[in-house]
């Protein structure tokens, strides 16, 4: 009889140690979803090359940019980017016709050529994927209807080739403030450089962690959809 009540539990580890196993959640390390990060940015399921620019209605092409003396705002960021080395310094001049009133016009210098252009302002040439930390739980995740074993990350972006002006003293907090967000977060100027946190998700496809990005743009491609 002991023998058998013996062989019996032992069964019933063995049965336990496999339920444990196939229950235990999928291990997941910052250095497996930054190689995510990283094969998405490399099939452009990612930024990589996306400039970082303001548009605020001015063009930012060759030609003088007139302000009204009365306008506070634009003469303050015109200022501004005098202070960049992007304009010259005002010069007086008026708005003509038969109501003609006084004004400041900036003149484009050089510099701007490269940063300029298409009615928007770039700060920098492109973005750099730098870390990915800070990692939640292994969880159930819903991607576009279907469910996935997922984990949700930071992922810290960096400016790629920023502009050299940004340095200047208060330049490169103004042009973060006019900036919008970019992918639902918003770009933070610092002593190293600029940074971006998002919070992303991350799944687990055959075997193998992907960028949650990548995973719904693969499957609205192959439903015909474009994803949001």
């Amino acid at each position: 009889m002991l023998p058998r009540v013996l062989g019996a539990l032992a069964l019933l580890a063995i049965g336990a140690f496999g339920v444990n196993r196939w229950m235990a959640p999928a291990e997941v390390t910052a250095p497996a979803l930054h190689a995510a990060m990283t094969h998405a940015i490399a099939n452009g399921q990612a930024p990589g090359q996306d400039p970082i620019c303001v548009a605020n209605g001015l063009a930012y092409d060759q030609e003088p940019v007139n302000v009204q003396l009365d306008n506070s705002a634009t003469l303050a960021w015109m200022n501004m980017l005098v202070e960049a080395g992007l304009y010259a310094g005002p010069e007086s001049g008026s708005s003509g016709g038969f109501l003609s009133e006084p004004i400041s016009v900036y003149r484009p210098l050089p510099e701007l050529a490269q940063w300029g252009g298409a009615r928007r302002l770039c700060v920098a040439k492109a973005v750099r994927l730098d870390t990915v930390s800070n990692l939640g739980p292994v969880e159930d995740m819903r991607l576009r209807g279907k469910r996935y074993t997922g984990v949700l990350a930071d992922v810290r972006w960096s400016l790629d080739q920023p502009a050299p002006w940004l340095a200047q003293p208060g330049v490169g907090e103004a042009l973060a403030r006019e900036l919008p967000s970019w992918r639902n977060a918003r770009w933070q100027p610092g002593p190293e450089g600029w940074t971006l946190t998002q919070r992303k998700s991350f799944v687990l496809v055959d075997a193998q962690w992907m960028s949650g990005d990548m995973v719904e743009r693969d499957r609205s491609m192959r439903s015909g959809t474009t994803p949001m």
